[in-house]
């Protein structure tokens, strides 16, 4: 019975644990073949850059999304956001997009996400 009760808060505390405050934002994903051809074909103008985002509460919800979101603006062409360090790095195309972009991508992500510093690097090894 104990065992039952532990696995029982665990799981609850699992699906509630990851908030952002924004229960109204839902997110439809469109997996058909006209999503792939709004994206550019090749970078004009490859860059890369480096954000610190806080207000990230946890890898599943908070980072995944964000990365989700970044991966599926018009211009990037890859970006990995890492929980532990609270940090996104990005390639993007300098033609299509700016830095200011994609901080406000983050931000329109979720009222919780704050882009606390980000800056334009010459590659993305940290």
């Amino acid at each position: 019975m104990k065992k039952a009760l532990l696995v029982f808060l665990f799981i609850g505390f699992v699906f509630t644990s990851c908030k952002n405050g924004n229960t109204d934002n839902i997110v439809t994903v469109s997996t058909n073949d006209k999503t792939q051809s709004t994206l550019p074909k090749a970078i004009e103008e490859k860059a890369f850059a480096k954000l610190s985002i806080d207000g990230m509460t946890c890898a599943i919800g908070c980072a995944a999304t964000i990365e989700k979101k970044l991966n599926q603006t018009t211009g990037v062409a890859s970006a990995t956001v890492d929980f532990e360090s609270k940090t996104a790095w990005v390639i993007y195309d300098a033609k299509v997009m700016g830095l200011e972009k994609i901080s406000e991508v983050v931000k329109a992500t979720g009222p919780s996400y704050k882009v606390t510093s980000i800056e334009q690097v010459q590659s993305l090894n940290p």
